[in-house]
């Protein structure tokens, strides 16, 4: 089963600032802090706005030579790795084996912030002015393996591309290798920089980015299941769990925040490529076989942390697949999305989502639908997207969280307490 993988350990950075706690804070406050690019004039963009990670904090924790060699997404996977290690507690070689721990990691973009600079050097200046350290600190498995070397973790590593649910496939992973013994703990999770010309321009030419509105109030231009919605609004962050072999971890005496309880995974395998298939049903299954490793009904599921991409096709069809999944009393579980308070971060949001929901389930606080107005046409009518007022039923012990990609990967978590 897979509800002996215990949660022990959480760290994350993320628009609201350094900390988890932080974070569910601003999230339970209702407190936006989407706004205008600040590092390139994004003015001719289809979006000029996004979640950024507030400076100082991140500068201050790395030293000048590891920053000059490595991008800002590696930057924010260091940090919160580092976070999430200390608060489980968990010292490498000190009270687990290096070999016996493993790294996950999502990542859609890679480091485009330090290869722009460079290739700008390569044709204004020459060869010789590009960084020797460009072929390596662009590649999306960067971060992967400067984690590793930082923190001693020499267990099975892997890096996780799957756009908007890579997180989500690394937390999947990371059950699967404690569940087969071939770690006792891994870190698990995600990490995004796409704040940059060229990654942002990857971003609006996907068709993913929401349009700006006519006031130009980019601040409420993300709305999920709304009338509105044109797609997300984007930032940068990132977040990663410390998962642990329930026995290993109470051998250790570690506090267990909680259990990831179940898992699912599917693929829509559907054309054209660049939209999903319309049913709802091959993402149903992955929803549905979540529950059922978990062992969690309508009676025990207290919330569910969608996807709420902001697409209408895939609001529509993603309400769809959960409307299958939960079946009869679907309009029981709230449904929610916080993430138009702090953008949509690619391959670190699916491991948001998860200490958000994991929160949820510790203080019975489920935050409504941010920026939700009125339903968008052709949504099912059998399922409740959380408004505000919104809370957890007495007695549920469980929580689902779901993500896609485009193309149709799809994917969800149960957590439990």
């Amino acid at each position: 089963m897979a509800d002996d993988v215990a949660i022990t350990g959480i760290g994350c950075v993320t628009p609201y600032g350094r900390g988890y706690q932080l974070f569910c804070e601003g999230v339970a406050t209702g407190r936006d802090v989407i706004g205008p690019i600040s590092r390139f004039d994004a003015t001719p963009y289809l979006s000029n706005a996004a979640g950024e990670v507030p400076g100082g904090f991140v500068e201050e924790f790395l030293t000048p030579r590891l920053r000059k060699r490595t991008d800002r997404f590696t930057h924010l996977a260091l940090l919160a790795a580092h976070d999430a290690l200390v608060d489980a507690g968990l010292e490498v070689d000190t009270n687990v084996d290096g070999d016996r721990v493993g790294l996950s990691i999502g990542n859609a973009l890679g480091g485009w912030e330090f290869a722009e600079r460079e290739l700008r050097a390569l044709w204004t200046q020459g060869p010789r002015e590009v960084s020797p350290y460009q072929a390596t600190a662009w590649f999306p498995t960067a971060a992967q393996g400067n984690v590793t070397i930082q923190n001693a973790i020499r267990g099975p590593s892997r890096t996780f591309t799957l756009d908007r649910a890579s997180s989500a496939y690394a937390l999947i992973d990371a059950i699967r290798l404690l569940r087969h013994g071939h770690a006792d703990a891994v870190l698990a999770g995600g990490t995004e920089a796409p704040i940059s010309p060229y990654g942002w321009l990857c971003l609006q030419t996907s068709g993913l980015v929401a349009r700006r509105p006519t006031d130009s109030d980019d601040s409420v231009a993300y709305h999920p299941y709304d009338h509105r919605h044109s797609g997300s609004v984007f930032g940068e962050g990132a977040g990663f769990l410390v998962l642990e072999r329930g026995e290993f971890a109470h051998s250790r005496g570690a506090v267990i925040l909680g259990w990831l309880s179940g898992w699912g995974r599917s693929t829509d395998g559907y054309m054209p490529y660049y939209t999903v298939e319309p049913s709802g049903e091959i993402y149903a299954r992955a929803i549905a076989d979540a529950l059922h490793r978990a062992g969690a009904g309508i009676d025990s599921l207290g919330v569910v942390y969608s996807h709420g991409s902001g697409l209408p096709i895939e609001d529509v069809t993603e309400l769809r697949a959960l409307s299958i999944a939960l079946g009869n009393g679907a309009e029981q579980v709230p449904i929610t999305v916080p993430k138009p308070l702090f953008g949509h971060l690619l391959g670190a949001a699916f491991v948001l989502d998860v200490i958000l929901a994991l929160q949820s389930l510790r203080t019975r606080f489920v935050p409504p639908v941010a920026h939700f107005e009125q339903p968008a046409p052709g949504l099912p009518p059998s399922v409740s997207l959380a408004r505000l007022g919104s809370s957890m039923r007495a007695g549920c012990t469980a929580a689902l969280v779901t993500a896609r990609g485009t193309g149709g990967t799809n994917a969800a978590v149960v957590i439990s307490v």
